[in-house]
């Protein structure tokens, strides 16, 4: 078999508490920005240009895509914020996994809610089409959420053939 390398781009859908924290961040700045204008008339504005600009920084970290890299038996997942600032975010060895099944396949539901760990890469949306994969990892069974599409899984199927199951 040759090398296998595929990539993947998957928008994270913000969620109600996202969408709760970044109320409250506004909600914090405004706040913090009038009792200084109140207090200490002199640094108000400063405050207020201070806490507007940690407002917009803190923003960028609320819209998020995965971008899902298949190398080989390896899959590396990547957090991106604002489509500008890229983080490693978590690999896993297909070789290693006890398991890949949709989230919704009723055969598996026992060993997908067993694990200790949930590290969620999804799109955010629980449909068919988010998988999970159980992963040993440092003596836990670690649940990796993701939503790949049907090529990533079929490539993945390849390297581990009796691990992963497809949703029909």
């Amino acid at each position: 078999m040759g090398d296998v390398f595929k990539e993947q781009l998957v928008k994270a859908k913000r969620s109600k508490e996202d969408s709760k924290n970044r109320i409250l961040m506004m909600i914090g700045a405004v706040v913090i920005s009038l009792i200084t204008i109140i207090i200490i008339p002199a640094l108000g504005v400063l405050v207020s240009i201070a806490a507007a600009i940690g407002c917009m920084y803190g923003m960028r970290y609320f819209d998020k895509e995965y971008e899902y890299s298949l190398t080989n038996n390896e899959l590396d997942i990547d957090i991106i914020y604002s489509q500008q600032i890229r983080k490693e975010f978590y690999a896993v060895d297909i070789k290693k996994i006890s398991l890949m099944a949709s989230i919704n396949d009723y055969r598996h539901k026992a060993e997908i809610e067993q694990a200790t760990k949930v590290v969620d890469a999804s799109d955010g949306q629980e449909t068919p089409a988010t998988y999970a994969i159980i992963y040993p990892n440092e003596g836990q069974n670690v649940k990796v959420l993701f939503t790949p599409n049907e090529e990533m899984v079929t490539l993945i199927y390849k390297q581990a053939p009796h691990k992963v199951h497809k949703m029909r």
